[in-house]
């Protein structure tokens, strides 16, 4: 009951600052606004990030890599991406270079292997935030609630009523039950979002679908970092988010869904 008190406690408080940062930024112009804040979201889960490789035994270049995260997020962002693509590359070429000049080939093989992975999961996937931002504040509210819909339907259903295990080898915590619960949760997210358009027969049909994709790699994203905690042998990436864990614990759904949400409101609705 206490964990439950600060998870709700935590996101209480989250969600309002989260969205309020956003509806300013949109009010007053002020896009760095939204750049300030994936770079800091970025940068605690990157250092995050570099704590569950290092218990695997891979260094990777924490200085570079950390600087490169808030980096990327402020160009994509204040130069409307046009440079991000020359530092991402740019950060790759180094962390590969410094990965097999400074560690044998087979240590070096590995650690550029995560250093990759891990520029191309926070940063490059955490900059489709800015892409939903420019869209539009209600595209942005919508994705927000079909994730955090998804993350508190799994939660309350699978703590209650969940009795079968969906990949017990990577969780034990997450069911059946759950999942469906977070589905349900997430097309409902979706559909209350609906009056921002004005047929809603014609849209319903679209938010159904658009809730149960979106969950579903909400769900895929959970997972996979519950397997890299796994490895890892931690129970959380980090501390800082009371009742939820580190920042990464809090966004690995969302980093997964983001391009999804991006893809289908773009290139299948065309609506931004």
């Amino acid at each position: 009951m206490k964990s439950l008190g600060y998870r709700l406690l935590t996101a209480f408080v989250a969600i309002p600052l989260v969205l309020g940062v956003f509806w300013v930024a949109e009010q007053y112009g002020m896009d760095w606004l939204v750049g300030v804040l994936v770079s800091l979201v970025g940068l605690i889960a990157g250092w995050e990030y570099l704590y569950l490789v290092g218990r695997l035994g891979i260094p990777l270049p924490r200085e570079l890599f950390l600087a490169a995260i808030p980096a990327f997020l402020m160009l994509a962002v204040l130069w409307d991406g046009r440079y991000a693509l020359v530092v991402g590359w740019g950060v790759v070429y180094l962390i590969v270079v410094y990965s097999f000049f400074r560690r044998g080939p087979r240590e070096g093989f590995f650690a550029s292997l995560a250093g990759i992975f891990g520029f191309l999961y926070i940063p490059v996937l955490l900059s489709f935030v800015y892409l939903l931002y420019r869209g539009g504040f209600p595209y942005l509210v919508q994705f927000f609630l079909i994730v955090w819909g998804y993350d508190t339907g799994a939660y309350f259903v699978g703590s209650r009523l969940g009795r079968h295990r969906l990949l017990p080898r990577i969780s034990l915590a997450k069911t059946w039950e759950g999942v469906v619960g977070g589905l349900a949760l997430a097309v409902a997210g979706a559909a209350v979002c609906v009056p921002f358009w004005k047929d809603l027969l014609h849209w319903l049909p679209h938010m159904v679908v658009l809730g149960l994709w979106v969950g579903s790699f909400a769900q895929l994203g959970d997972l996979f970092e519950s397997l890299l905690k796994r490895a890892a042998e931690v129970k959380d990436a980090g501390r800082l988010l009371p009742g939820h864990g580190g920042i990464l614990d809090r966004i690995d759904g969302l980093l997964a869904a983001l391009p999804i949400y991006y893809f289908y409101m773009h290139f299948v609705l065309g609506l931004f």
